[in-house]
């Protein structure tokens, strides 16, 4: 049986507790499948400990400080409202401490970051792979498409496209 971090319990409750974000924050399917595949390529769906969070980032999809102030400054107050309505975070307030423990809110906060990005999030695995190196882990983080594909394929499967 695997062991869980980051106060989620099973890959069964990230992919629920992303589809209520999608469901309120909107998307389609892509949209669910790289925040789930986000979640996996940053802490192996939660299974993955942290050593460092204080440095290499925080919650089950490893947030820094830098994102955290990018949503709050970049955001939208539209969705930040939505957020408060449906799930009860004042995104404007909250602090990156705040994600350690509680996927919804890294989740949340993964849909918010996603948002700030005008390009379309890619239809195919090897596209999402891309686009999440190039927005959410960025040039700057040592994250490469490899390890995307190899940290959904061990989380979700082979079968998961």
């Amino acid at each position: 049986m695997k062991k869980f971090y980051y106060g989620i319990r099973s890959i069964h409750e990230a992919k629920v507790l992303a589809r209520r974000v999608v469901a309120a924050l909107g998307g389609n399917d892509d949209v669910f499948n790289q925040m789930i595949e986000t979640s996996c390529a940053e802490t192996k769906c939660g299974t993955y400990p942290d050593a460092h969070p204080e440095i290499m980032g925080v919650g089950l999809c490893q947030h820094d400080q830098i994102n955290i102030d990018d949503i709050q400054d970049e955001g939208e107050q539209r969705h930040f409202d939505i957020v408060k309505k449906e799930f009860g975070y004042d995104i404007p307030t909250i602090k990156l401490a705040d994600l350690a423990e509680d996927p919804l809110l890294s989740l949340i906060c993964c849909r918010l970051s996603y948002k700030r990005i005008p390009a379309a999030i890619p239809s195919d695995l090897l596209g999402r792979a891309q686009y999440w190196k190039e927005y959410y882990n960025t040039k700057a983080g040592s994250g490469t498409v490899e390890h995307y594909l190899e940290s959904v394929k061990e989380c979700l499967g082979e079968e998961w496209q």
